[in-house]
């Protein structure tokens, strides 16, 4: 009778650990934060999840880039779209990423290249463990000149805050 109720304790411990694991996976959600001041001069200050980006008109881009193999789709939205969308148009972009990563791009330089907030890669969505969940990606087949080292540090993966200055 102790083997059978030791294999029950044992059984419950191991269904309790497994929903505890998968609750806790489903609570980890990582957002996009983005902050300036709207065209009317009023802080706008606004957290998206993956769900309310995909809302926004998405564009599909295909490239290579120097850390994946081969040519590679990239689907999101516009950069610019995003901004517009709140009435952001600012003359610097600061972009910060989820290891405290960042870089900036001028309004002139996004709106020229036309960068996409990549949310999925060839169809996956993109993990924290490969870039992801969200990606700032320029085509550099588009824009050779993307591929220098000074445009490709703005290229910021694992991507957490944007800032309109």
């Amino acid at each position: 009778m102790s083997v059978r109720l030791s294999s029950a304790v044992t059984d419950l411990i191991i269904i309790l650990l497994c929903i505890f694991a998968s609750a806790s996976s489903l609570a980890y959600e990582t957002t996009l934060t983005i902050s300036g001041l709207n065209s009317s001069g009023q802080q706008v200050d606004v957290t998206l999840n993956r769900s309310e980006l995909e809302k926004l008109p998405q564009t599909t881009l295909t490239t290579h880039l120097p850390w994946i193999k081969g040519q590679a789709e990239f689907e999101g939205v516009k950069l610019t779209t995003l901004l517009r969308a709140y009435q952001l148009k600012p003359t610097q972009v600061l972009m910060s990423a989820l290891n405290d990563y960042s870089a900036s791009s001028s309004w002139k330089h996004i709106s020229k290249y036309e960068p996409i907030i990549a949310i999925k890669k060839n169809n996956q969505y993109l993990k924290i463990r490969d870039y992801g969940p969200y990606w700032l990606v320029f085509s550099i087949d588009k824009y050779p000149e993307l591929g220098q080292r000074k445009n490709l540090a703005k290229m910021v993966w694992q991507l957490e805050t944007i800032k309109a200055e």
